[in-house]
Formats: C-alpha cells, structure tokens, sequence
C-alpha cells in the first residue's frame, strides 16, 4: 500500500466538494436533495480559548441558497485519541451555526485506523453518540470508465491510491487534463507516486508517447520531472560509480516491470491470457519491444486489435 501525503488528500476535498457528498451516497447510502455545494469555513471553535478546525467543511444548498445539510471531512491517517472529544464537538457546532443536518465524514486509508474511528463515541448523557462515516481504501470503487472519472476526478485519483493498476491511472490521468493548473500538478504527482515501480514505467511510457496526456502544461510538465530525474540520476551515478552488473541487475528490472504492465493490460482488455501469448510475452526482453507494445495495447478498443498488436510484437526482429 503507497504512503499517503495527509495534506494532498485533504486537498481532494476542498478542490471538490462535490466528492465528500459522492462518497457519502456510494459508501453510506446517505443523499440530500441540494442545488450545489459550496466550501465552508473549517473552524469549528465555540469559544476564543478552545480551537477546533476541521480537514474540510462542505455545505449543502438548495435552488434558494438555503443550506439543507453539510459534511464535516476528516483525513485519519493514524489513531489520535484526542479526536474522541474533538469529532463529538464538530457535529453539534456546525449543526448549531447553519441549523441543518450534519454528517461527520473520516476517510481512513489503514484498516487498523478505520476500525478505531468507526467505533461509536458515547458522549455520556443517554442516547448521545456519535459514530462517524469511515471509508477506507478497500471500499474505494475502480473508476474504469473515462466518463466516471471526468465527472468527478477526484475520485478517480482516489481511486488511483486505492488501487493502483495502470488501467485506472490511465483513465485517472485522461480526466485531470483541463483542471486549474495546480490542482493537474498536485493530481498527477499523487497519482505517479501512488503506482509502484513497474506500473510507473509504463504509464511513463504511455505519457512519453503522447498517448495519455495531450495537454501543453502536462507534456511540459512531464518533461521538466523527466529531466531533473535525469539529472539526478546522473549525479547519483557519478557519486556511486555505477559498475556494470548493477546496471545489469537494472535493466533486468525494467524489462520485468514491462512485462508485468503488458500482462496487466492484457488482463484487462482481454479478461484472460492465453497459455500461449503468457509465455511469449515472458520470452521477450527489449525494453523498446515491450514499450511499443504497451501504447499499442493501451489503444487498442477490440479484441482483434490486441491480438494484432501482440502478432507484431512477436514477429518482430
């Protein structure tokens, strides 16, 4: 499971408050009838000496600007026993201010954290708990489909993390083109620090083609972090005196790494791989080979075109 960053998470949420109220209806079955969504203040102080500040707030509003409801979002990424007398003042505070409902929503990406936070927190007096809504990474869906994803990019960054396969960083990187320039910044390094090393070197290879980011900003972007990785790897080279059966060991793991994205594809477009075609994409060793045939297979949209694709590539000299 990748690291997770608690600020750049948190920024999913105040970027779109529409993916706090998506979560609550897809994990929880919890709706309101509302017009749009608006960021709201995240201090939930009652007095001057006490301060309470929540990860995110969101309100709710209906077509008369009315608030009809709001969500308190809180990213947990380890238990802090001071957030059981925290959360249960955030709920009647902001309940109080904008008198509507109010939801207290965790996201927890470690199941140990989620366990905790989903136990109920008696406030003492008779039928006062709170029992927050947790959602952890296993609970995150696939976002596959491009439409799904533009909808709501934000989840399917999320669901990047979640699940980090290089179909859904596809789709999830195809939706962020067009946001502010900022928030495709923060989105593609979530997303590119999320995959593991072999995964990344694909969709590295996808973008080098051209095949997945077609925006001005992301080629240049992507280009800068190509160089400055260069750059290092340079300097870390000369430092380290980089002998020949290192590089070797290297370039056996790139080729590994390719191989298991060209399965990975195939798996997705096809549902099963042939004994057949398993063995000849573990017989090839050229980076270039495997390369070409991963932004082949990422384009290809039938059966017939991934069979031609693999044809190619094992005919080729």
């Amino acid at each position: 499971m990748p690291s997770f960053s608690h600020e750049r998470l948190v920024e999913l949420f105040r970027n779109r408050g529409e993916f706090a109220v998506a979560l609550l209806e897809n994990q929880a079955q919890i709706a309101f009838a509302y017009h749009r969504v608006e960021q709201a203040s995240i201090d939930l102080s009652q007095v001057v000496s006490t301060e309470y500040r929540a990860d995110a707030v969101v309100e709710l509003r209906d077509g008369s600007d009315a608030t009809v409801a709001a969500i308190i979002v809180e990213v947990q990424l380890s238990v802090d026993r001071d957030k059981e007398y925290s959360w249960p003042v955030y709920v009647p505070v902001l309940r109080a201010r904008l008198r509507c409902p109010v939801v207290l929503l965790v996201l927890a990406p470690d199941p140990a954290v989620a366990r905790w936070a989903r136990a109920s927190i008696p406030l003492g007096h008779p039928g006062f708990i709170l029992t927050a809504v947790v959602v952890e990474m296993a609970e995150i869906p696939k976002v596959t489909e491009p439409a799904d994803a533009e909808a709501l990019p934000e989840l399917a960054v999320l669901s990047v993390l979640a699940h980090p396969q290089l179909e859904i960083a596809s789709v999830a990187i195809g939706a962020i083109q067009g946001l502010m320039e900022d928030q495709e910044r923060l989105y593609l390094d979530v997303i590119l620090e999320a995959l593991p090393p072999d995964v990344r070197k694909a969709m590295e290879a996808l973008m080098q083609q051209g095949h997945i980011y077609q925006s001005e900003f992301a080629r240049k972007y992507y280009e800068q972090g190509r160089e400055q990785g260069r750059e290092q790897g340079l300097e870390q080279g000369i430092e380290q005196g980089i002998e020949q059966g290192i590089e070797q060991g290297r370039g056996e793991g790139a080729v590994r790494g390719l191989r298991n994205a060209v399965l990975a594809l195939l798996a997705a477009k096809l549902g099963a791989i042939a004994p057949d075609d398993h063995a000849a994409i573990e017989a090839m060793s050229d980076e270039r080979t495997l390369t070409e045939l991963i932004v082949r297979l990422g384009r290809a949209t039938t059966g017939a075109k991934v069979q031609a694709a693999l044809a190619a590539a094992r005919h080729r000299p």
